[in-house]
């Protein structure tokens, strides 16, 4: 009972301190918000002051230089003012917010425009009137425009005077014959500025000027709502008689009450509420304990429960399964660590949706559930990746458990009206044979099931040391051909192609080799599988193209003969959006004219996307690439798709010509592909071409062009530039 009544006394003073605390803050931040608010304000009252001082500016500006235009006609005059109302009548028909123009000969006010309304203000002395005299006698003495005002008007309104003096006579010898002045009314340029609409929305603006000599300031005109200090902003207006300033201030003390209201009355809500859920909670705990201690049972179970199959996740791997590990080993238990994906399950998510998708996961959970013991543990890692943990067992339980998941996962699955026949493909790896650390059992299980993958799916590999290496070595040597691009250890070698008919060398294929640092010249069919696999194979095609430019802008600059320099395209080359522009950059580059290199391609590389090789193709052609259809005869194209692409060439491939002279069929075949060729306008060229009867087969076919041992193997960029051009001492 005293240890409640003590929680109770805890509870309530803790509340108190709560709300006290609550409000104290509430009140600072109310502060800052009401600080915030004002700065806010003021910063769109400067832009708007800017925006109105700016109006301002332009039209007082275009008004006082009314005078110092008229001043200047009555100069050139000499005086004369006969033209005045013609003058005055021009310059306020051109510049607005003026009332009358007037001309003071001698300083009286003899012309006014226009004169009605404005009688009396005709035989006004300005050099001897009290009010004008001091400002009149400066004006002549500086030679200068000054502004008169405010001027308060009999018939309302306040205005200010705009007056120039103005001086006969040569610049020497100038002699003050009178003033010409302007009477601007204020209140027609203000209602013009936009001024009176900011009164109407409750702005308070005031229009002064401090004279710099005497420190006197003169309103020129204020609002009938004084300027509020708190949020007034200023700005300078620059006008030939002097700098002007605009006051502008907007009265937002009831917006301030009313947010100090709502934040306050927000600030005692919450600190009530926090008050008595404090009260509460200290005057619980025991419950709270017990309702913590369930949360984090749920929340525990959601951490590590996959939500779609409900079972345990990869953060439990992570998290649990070190603990699980050591608990068999301490029953000095053996287990295997299964690794295993689905194979081609994304082409189910692509083709039919994820929601199916979903489903199939669920069977397949299912499945695995009912393909193990009780005391194993099913994990799904996301995806359509899996973990089985094989808790006790020998090797041959452990491969009987395998084909078990394998059989189960490859029986029929029927969601809906569909039908699904699935594979998969496991590595294992055993514990503590292989390891007893999490990550390193899934690092082996993963070795084992690439192995499983490469090895043609739907089966499992049991890891060793062995897979390891390889996978290391595979590695290794990824690496190693990275390096070797970004250090140039690939060259080009150049088989000549040549002329049947006059037997010159008219071009070549180059074709790369690697000078390995260990294994010395390492041949493509040893390395573009290895590209392909690791995705480099861009990145060395687009490096056989550059090197192909730097080769040719070489041949010019040693005077050599020109020749068509042939250049293999992968499938995933001619894939490349960037193809095309990437050609043309090394065209423009290297000042290489396209029609000097050739491209060669594939059938099957074409019949992977037909549209956008024909579409690639088009573009390359643009630029002036021959294009050639490389080994022929053996993929599964037609020379009517040829006629529909931008083909220059055709290469029969070299098991058509290796038997050329014994195989009637390949006989045929290769008079039947030239004479169809020369049909479509297209040359043909024949590769491995190794004997002189071969040769003279071929010229019998009038095949155009050929390539093969008979003249040269490939051979290295400095021998193939020592190569002669004719080719007829070899084939003797």
């Amino acid at each position: 009972m005293a240890r409640q009544r003590t929680y109770d006394i805890r509870a309530v003073l803790l509340s108190g301190i709560a709300f006290v605390a609550i409000c104290i803050a509430g009140g600072y931040v109310t502060k800052l918000s009401n600080d915030n608010f004002v700065q806010s304000q003021r910063i769109y009252l400067g832009s708007t002051a800017r925006s109105q001082a700016s109006d301002l500016e332009r039209s007082l500006s275009l008004a006082f230089t009314s005078t110092q235009i008229l001043a200047h006609q009555i100069e050139v005059d000499q005086g004369n003012t006969e033209l005045f109302e013609n003058y005055a009548e021009n310059i306020m028909d051109s510049i607005g917010g003026i009332e009358n123009i007037q001309l003071a000969p001698d300083g009286i006010i003899q012309f006014i425009y226009p004169l009605k309304g404005n009688e009396n203000a005709i035989g006004l002395d300005v050099l001897n009137h009290p009010r004008y005299r001091e400002a009149a006698q400066l004006a002549i003495r500086e030679k200068t425009m000054i502004a008169v005002g405010p001027v308060k008007l009999v018939q309302g309104g306040i205005a200010v005077i705009g007056r120039t003096p103005i001086f006969i006579g040569g610049t020497d010898n100038a002699k003050f014959w009178g003033f010409a002045s302007a009477l601007i009314l204020l209140d027609n340029l203000l209602a013009d500025t936009g001024i009176r609409e900011l009164e109407e929305e409750g702005y308070s603006v005031t229009l002064e000027r401090n004279h710099t000599d005497t420190s006197e300031k003169s309103v020129f005109y204020e609002s009938s709502t004084p300027i509020n200090p708190k949020t007034a902003v200023q700005s300078d207006i620059t006008l030939p008689t002097g700098t002007w300033t605009l006051i502008i201030s907007l009265d937002v003390s009831d917006r301030i009450e009313s947010r100090s209201h709502t934040l306050m009355l927000i600030t005692v809500v919450i600190g009530v509420l926090t008050s008595l859920f404090l009260f509460l909670i200290s005057i619980r705990p025991k419950q709270l304990e017990q309702e913590v201690q369930k949360k984090t049972k749920e929340l525990q179970k959601l951490a590590y429960n996959d939500p779609l199959t409900g079972l345990p996740n990869r953060r439990y791997l992570n998290d649990l399964l070190p603990q699980y590990l050591s608990e068999l080993q301490a029953n000095n238990q053996s287990g295997a660590f299964i690794y295993f994906d689905l194979d081609n399950f994304k082409s189910i998510n692509d083709s039919i949706g994820h929601d199916v998708g979903d489903r199939v996961l669920q069977e397949v959970a299912r499945r695995l559930t009912n393909s193990i013991d009780e005391n194993d543990l099913i994990i799904r890692l996301g995806g359509d990746e899996f973990a089985i943990i094989l808790g006790d067992g020998s090797i041959d339980s452990i491969e009987d458990t395998a084909k078990e998941i394998l059989s189960n996962i490859q029986k029929i699955l029927r969601i809906e009206h569909r039908e699904f026949k699935l594979s998969t493909s496991l590595g294992v790896s055993l514990f503590p044979q292989h390891s007893q650390n999490v990550l390193e059992l899934m690092r082996f299980s993963d070795v084992a099931l690439y192995e499983a993958k490469h090895r043609g799916k739907n089966q499992f590999i049991l890891f060793t040391d062995a897979m390891q290496k390889k996978l290391m070595e595979h590695h290794q040597e990824e690496l190693a051909l990275a390096k070797a691009i970004k250090n140039h250890q690939l060259v080009l070698y150049f088989q000549p192609q040549f002329d049947l008919e006059v037997s010159k060398v008219i071009g070549a294929e180059a074709l790369v080799r690697w000078i390995h640092p260990q294994k010395g010249l390492v041949f493509p069919d040893q390395f573009i599988p290895l590209a392909e696999q690791s995705g480099q194979i861009l990145e060395l095609g687009n490096y056989v193209i550059r090197k192909s430019f730097e080769y040719l802008r070489s041949r010019f600059d040693l005077g050599l003969p020109p020749i068509l320099l042939h250049i293999n395209l992968s499938s995933l080359q001619l894939s490349d959006l960037n193809l095309v522009p990437f050609v043309k950059e090394m065209i423009d580059l290297y000042k290489v004219p396209g029609h000097y290199i050739g491209f060669e391609i594939t059938e099957t590389t074409l019949l992977t996307d037909l549209e956008h090789a024909k579409k690639t193709l088009n573009g390359l052609k643009a630029l002036g690439i021959c294009i050639a259809i490389d080994d022929f005869g053996t993929g599964f194209s037609s020379l009517g798709q040829l006629k529909n692409l931008p083909v220059d060439l055709i290469k029969i491939d070299r098991s058509f010509v290796m038997d050329l002279e014994n195989d009637p069929d390949d006989k045929m075949i290769v008079e039947a592909i030239i004479a169809m060729a020369h049909k479509l306008d297209t040359q043909v060229i024949a590769e491995g071409i190794e004997s002189h009867g071969q040769l003279q087969m071929l010229r019998d076919f009038k095949c155009d062009l050929g390539q093969g041992y008979l003249i040269s193997r490939p051979i290295p960029e400095a021998e193939f530039n020592r190569f002669d051009e004719d080719i007829t001492p070899l084939l003797k």
